[in-house]
């Protein structure tokens, strides 16, 4: 049986109580923290647009997108639009590339036309992030060269992912199923040179869109080629060519090994590139464990791989968006203002005289002697000079909310209510705590959707 039929029998036919309890357990974490990162896009100029485009479509009135009250569109919209609320702030999830928000909005389309339960849901979104770290893990000692091509992980593996967890939600059987993977496969895309624009949330939308597009034409018995993903001319083939893959690895103890509890996925702490965090978090440890202050620092330092550069690529930006993509300016803002949040990116702040002051006490230093092991690519050491003469040094290895280092419920919580609450009431924001903590009780999934609009 090939990787295709193997992933299609697996998204078929999983049910929630196949899947171990901490799984679902941490699915429905992911679905949270998704889904608040998705509700503060709405108010940001970015999501304003993707919410102006999508009304302007219409549709027929079949599924929601986050926090529009009275607008109802067609799923494949809903999807595209969620999708890309989603990504669009680079504030969900992490691990490898970015999973749940391309899986999470295309299950979420499918499921309010089909009178799903919220098990379905979970099961759905579990599935997809299984296919997800199934297909990328099988091609991953390519990444790099991938990505030095331009293309971004997360709309390859995202389109195949979403259709699995739609497909879930719409009961496709294991040949429909394997038709929907190869047709979302074909719409495999997203480029680097979107990072720092508002062209990499659109990643996420469009690959939420080709899973759900997919599913509705194999649901007819769309005629498709079965075996998309092992095929000569198929999709390992065209993306990492042959040699640089190993599809054995998509079967391996499927069903009993969950991808979300290992290597499992990362709730991030700042609304940035996932290249940050370790600086981030170190910089952080220093001036909380140390009760320093800006004026009492002279330099800030970080030693990082010179591959992590070709990602946060942006140096000294003068538009608050490239921000997120530049590591000495998210080091600047931790330094002057002891945190980096959603209010960190805006162009006034990048721009203001204590920003511009801030980005010249940051020094970034890139390391072509380091070695290509893993280890070397994530170390981000950070050293602070205080102007009494001290140097004070911290590394990260386990960014807060990484799998070894996890936020606790608190901290999750305060994420998803400082996002949640800039497009919803302090009413419904706890409506839908209750709901996602609850997700798998649900008799109808859609009543989460109820808690999502004002």
């Amino acid at each position: 049986m090939g990787a295709t039929a193997i992933l299609s029998e697996f998204a078929s036919k999983t049910r929630i109580d196949q899947i171990s309890t901490e799984a679902i357990s941490l699915t429905k974490r992911h679905i949270l923290d998704c889904i608040g990162v998705g509700l503060a896009a709405t108010t940001e100029p970015a999501g304003k647009q993707v919410i102006a485009l999508t009304q302007e479509q219409g549709g027929t009135a079949q599924a929601r997108v986050f926090g529009l009250n009275n607008f109802r569109t067609n799923a494949i919209s809903a999807a595209w639009a969620n999708g890309c609320l989603s990504h669009l702030l680079d504030y969900d999830d992490t691990g490898f590339s970015h999973p749940t928000a391309c899986i999470l909005p295309a299950a979420l389309a499918m499921l309010e036309q089909s009178n799903s339960s919220g098990a379905e849901l979970v099961t759905a979104v579990c599935i997809g992030l299984e296919a997800f770290e199934r297909t990328s893990s099988s091609g991953r000692q390519y990444e790099p060269e991938l990505r030095r091509r331009g293309f971004h992980p997360t709309s390859l593996y995202g389109c195949i992912a979403a259709a699995t967890a739609a497909g879930s939600i719409a009961k496709l059987n294991p040949k429909q199923m394997a038709v929907a993977i190869g047709l979302a496969a074909a719409n495999a895309g997203g480029l680097t040179q979107h990072f720092g624009t508002w062209g990499k949330g659109i990643h996420a939308g469009n690959a939420a869109r080709s899973g759900v597009t997919s599913v509705l034409l194999a649901a007819k018995d769309y005629f498709g080629d079965p075996e998309v993903l092992e095929g000569d001319y198929g999709f390992f083939s065209a993306f990492h060519d042959t040699g640089n893959y190993n599809l054995d690895k998509v079967g391996v103890n499927l069903g009993s090994h969950w991808s979300i509890v290992d290597p499992g996925l990362t709730i991030k702490r700042y609304p940035c590139c996932g290249g940050n965090l370790r600086a981030l978090d170190a910089a952080r440890g220093i001036i909380e464990e140390n009760k320093i202050n800006f004026d009492q620092i002279q330099k800030l330092e970080v030693d990082v791989h010179h591959d992590l550069l070709n990602t946060v690529r942006f140096h000294k930006p003068t538009l608050g968006f490239q921000g997120k993509f530049s590591l000495d300016y998210v080091l600047a803002a931790m330094i002057l203002d002891g945190r980096v949040d959603l209010d960190s990116f805006s162009d006034e702040y990048c721009n203001s005289q204590p920003m511009r002051a801030a980005l010249e006490k940051v020094h970034v230093h890139s390391h072509h002697d380091w070695g290509n092991d893993t280890a070397s690519r994530r170390n981000a050491p950070v050293t602070i000079t205080l102007s009494d003469g001290r140097t004070l040094t911290k590394k990260v290895d386990k960014v807060r909310g990484s799998p070894g280092n996890p936020m606790n419920r608190d901290e999750l919580l305060e994420k998803y209510r400082g996002c949640a609450l800039r497009a919803l009431n302090t009413d419904r924001v706890e409506q839908s705590i209750k709901a996602l903590e609850n997700l798998e009780q649900l008799p109808q999934a859609s009543t989460l959707m109820d808690t999502l609009i004002n």
